[in-house]
């Protein structure tokens, strides 16, 4: 039995705004490292396999960075619940 695909969460820049934020998410297998890879090579800022308590922290840290960070990618393994 195989595990179900990795599911990709967009959230589009409104206006005004310039950085863009792609959750993946899926069970172990499914595919979420090879997705950052890719979005990688699309010169997205990726970080894989960051707990989802940290993604509030890790979001403002990229908000109030010295260097401008305007696409980020982030794994997330789906069984954190919270």
């Amino acid at each position: 039995m195989s595990s179900p695909p990795a599911r990709v969460a967009h959230a589009e820049p409104q206006a005004g705004e310039r950085s863009r934020l792609i959750i993946i998410t899926g069970l172990s297998g499914a595919g979420k490292s090879w997705a950052i890879k890719c979005f990688e090579d699309m010169g997205y800022y990726c970080v894989d396999n960051l707990p989802t308590t940290l993604i509030p922290t890790f979001a403002q840290l990229c908000a109030h960075s010295t260097r401008r960070i305007e696409r980020i990618a982030l794994g997330v393994d789906i069984r954190e619940r919270e």
